[in-house]
């Protein structure tokens, strides 16, 4: 089937009088997904007690499965999340840290999570250890170096992203979890940014809990997010919220404990009170839609203009790029020489009609370029002559 950035730019609801080069902070749905979103929600309204006490569980069945063969791991090692923020705020809230302890993780991560760790570290009195990593960043000794170097004998986890927001490098995650393996370091990684954008494979990749978002470059509609835990540390979990699903090992509760599947992680975190779970439910439309589209070009197509891009705009600045060309996927961060990054951010959008996130961290100012399908090379060329004129 066609997949031309003019074809696949038809097929999303994107407003065309806006060059969007911002897929990456809320991803985008195309229409035959969001019609099926739609067709939940209908269904949902229809008949809501027979959908909300029956269907939905069923349905949820279906597009875990669907998702586990996409990610490849078992169905029943994870549930559904609206965001990573939340699934990383429950593995927070259920591991076991005394105050001798200490995360590794890095300066780079996202600044939700890199909060919820901060302050449970004050309230639990252990060490929230952040590894600076040197930009440019040259090659995955010189990170792992970087990473390695605060590691001791009290680090007990590791949280770390898969691919980073604020940089968009794809981080040596193999290499990492190989050493946090040897070292007896449990490993909590944050792939917000992964499914539909590079492949991954849980089994493979073998970490203790893993994040990822289907909203983004799964294009699934805003609000959908996995959490996978390893079978072993299922039993230890504990939702925030305890609904009807939850219980079962309370007296109390036997005989009122709804079990809608055999896996209790399935059940204590699959009903959290009434909610709209039609999002969660559209994953395997949204994977048949990548597949109708040959989705590894796309990828392939929006990897090279990425590197293209960043090429020309480096040779436009002469400043550094920030890390090799191995490192980028759909996403790069770019070092703009420019003072204010939100005078920068609201003259790309009101003056360019550019939307795109700009940051400045450690007194450089950089924005972060992101492409899926329906973006073309002229939109990076809108892009460069507006920098152009800016300079």
């Amino acid at each position: 089937m066609n997949n031309d950035s003019t074809y696949l730019k038809s097929l999303f609801q994107i407003n065309p009088e806006i060059t969007f080069l911002n897929h990456g902070s809320y991803g985008a749905c195309p229409k035959p997904v969001f019609e099926d979103y739609q067709k939940w929600q209908i269904k949902l309204e229809r008949d809501p007690v027979k959908f909300l006490t029956n269907d939905v569980y069923e349905q949820l069945e279906i597009s875990r499965n669907e998702l586990s063969k996409y990610i490849n791991c078992d169905k029943n090692d994870i549930t559904y999340f609206p965001n990573p923020t939340h699934a990383v705020a429950s593995i927070i809230d259920n591991i076991k840290i005394n105050p001798e302890d200490e995360i590794l993780t890095t300066n780079l991560e996202y600044g939700s999570c890199d909060r919820m760790w901060f302050y449970h570290g004050k309230q639990n009195n252990y060490k929230y250890v952040r590894s600076p990593i040197t930009l440019p960043v040259i090659d995955d000794n010189t990170f792992l170096q970087n990473f390695w170097q605060h590691a001791n004998n009290n680090t007990k986890y590791v949280f770390i992203s898969h691919i980073t927001s604020g940089t968009g490098m794809i981080l040596p995650i193999e290499k990492v979890m190989n050493e946090a393996k040897k070292r007896g370091i449990k490993t909590i990684i944050d792939g917000a940014h992964v499914p539909g954008h590079i492949n991954l494979d849980i089994k493979k990749l073998d970490p203790d809990y893993y994040v990822g978002a289907c909203h983004k470059w799964m294009c699934s509609p805003k609000g959908v997010s996995f959490l996978y835990v390893k079978k072993e540390y299922q039993s230890n979990m504990q939702p925030y919220l305890k609904s009807w699903g939850w219980g079962i090992e309370f007296d109390e509760f036997k005989d009122s404990t709804e079990q809608k599947t055999p896996s209790r992680y399935q059940n204590i975190f699959q009903w959290q009170g009434t909610r709209d779970m039609s999002a969660f439910l559209t994953i395997p439309a949204a994977i048949k839609f990548q597949n109708d589209h040959n989705w590894h070009e796309v990828q392939d197509r929006c990897m090279s203009m990425i590197i293209n891009a960043r090429n020309e705009i480096s040779t436009l600045t002469q400043i550094p790029k920030i890390c090799p060309d191995e490192y980028l996927g759909q996403m790069s961060t770019i070092i703009f020489p420019v003072n204010d990054h939100k005078v920068l951010k609201e003259t790309l959008y009101h003056t360019y009609n550019i939307e795109i996130p700009t940051y400045t961290k450690d007194g450089h100012t950089a924005f972060r370029i992101s492409l899926q399908g329906y973006n073309s090379n002229a939109d990076v060329e809108t892009l460069i002559n507006a920098l152009k004129a800016l300079l």
